[in-house]
């Protein structure tokens, strides 16, 4: 109990700064997976450096992001992140630090590894699944058995109290959503959550996008139909992605203006196996080595240049504590109409229903539920 309270303590007093920061962190490039749609895929040739993140050095510079960047959260990916033999030492270290540890997987190495990512702090996992059909994903991945094992760690996750999370590209293996909802329930998942499909290549380093994958080779009107099935989904299985986030994409295929901005670089950011900080995974250039890192050195600018679903659906609940922060800012300066300006923001209603349909997971999240 007492951990609890002063992890809520601790953040409350980031609303002035405008709420918690998130940060992915990629541990390694390798992958035991071939999946069509992502580059890290092994039998494609395109990781030529194998690396993985020096695990010495990362208490030191998780702690440098929570203090310079308000970095509250982590989501350990790869890659495939379980392949990293440090794994574990930087999960407790990030559970020791008062930063709450999640994890992207593809679940073949995960069955083994329930019991100790429990116990270092996981409250909250990602495991990813292609099409309703287990053959399709497991040739899709190269995985083959691969459900089976995944069927066994959520019951297991389920059992420790963790929340397992489907985490599904939206491509073409999958023609019924509904199908593929109850597959997913049926595997032992709390809730779903999807990726938006990439096939233009990413500016950073990561390699989560395919130009020649025909999976994700997509018209507006597949797309259009994809975001219908995503929302019926909603009826069987709780979904990550908020409704304003789906809304937001459907105005960005019409060609209309869309109405939220992304926070990667001021409460978002990605951080590669080199150490390098970045704005976010479709950002050119670095912002500067996480050891060189100020606050200084964050970007806000309102973009909204991509579709990547974890920056931007994020950034919909972000929005609350991002103008709540403005408004106390404001009133630093001695402007409180702007302070009120700040909080009366439309978009601000639609981020507490995005936190409400949230209110499971972020509970989890926070170590409080």
């Amino acid at each position: 109990m007492g951990s609890t309270r002063s992890g809520i303590m601790d953040l409350l007093r980031l609303v002035p700064q405008g709420g918690p920061a998130i940060c992915n962190v990629s541990v390694t490039n390798l992958c035991n997976a071939t999946c069509d749609f992502c580059n890290f895929a092994h039998d494609k040739g395109f990781v030529t450096d194998r690396r993985f993140l020096d695990a010495t050095r990362f208490g030191d510079a998780l702690a440098r992001l929570r203090e310079q960047a308000g970095v509250r959260f982590v989501t350990f990916m790869g890659g495939e992140p379980l392949l990293h033999p440090k794994l574990l030492e930087m999960v407790r270290s990030a559970s020791a630090m008062g930063i709450q540890p999640t994890l992207v997987t593809n679940g073949w190495l995960l069955p083994a590894k329930v019991e100790a990512l429990a116990d270092a702090g996981v409250t909250t996992l990602f495991i990813s699944i292609d099409a309703a059909d287990p053959a399709v994903h497991e040739k899709n991945r190269g995985l083959k058995g691969v459900c089976e094992r995944i069927r066994d760690a959520t019951a297991r996750l389920r059992a420790r109290g963790i929340m397992a999370v489907a985490s599904v590209a939206m491509t073409r293996l999958i023609p019924d959503y509904a199908a593929l909802a109850r597959f997913v329930k049926d595997l032992g998942f709390s809730a779903i959550t999807f990726s938006y499909p990439r096939k233009a290549a990413l500016g950073s380093n990561s390699l989560v996008w395919s130009e020649d994958s025909a999976l994700v080779d997509m018209t507006a009107a597949e797309l259009l139909a994809a975001f219908d099935g995503v929302e019926a989904v909603r009826s069987i299985i709780p979904v990550q992605n908020p409704r304003a986030g789906i809304a937001d994409m459907r105005r960005r295929l019409a060609g209309q203006e869309e109405r939220f901005v992304c926070h990667a670089g001021y409460k978002y950011f990605y951080m590669d196996w080199n150490y390098d900080l970045w704005r976010c995974e479709d950002w050119a250039t670095p912002l500067s080595s996480v050891w060189e890192f100020t606050p200084a050195k964050m970007m806000r600018d309102g973009c909204q240049a991509c579709t990547t679903d974890c920056y931007r659906d994020t950034s919909i609940m972000l929005q609350l504590p991002v103008a709540i922060g403005d408004a106390f800012a404001r009133l630093r300066e001695g402007r409180p109409v702007a302070a009120v300006q700040a909080l009366a923001d439309r978009r601000n209603a639609l981020s507490i229903g995005a936190v409400i349909g949230h209110g499971s997971r972020l509970g989890r999240l926070a170590g409080t539920g």
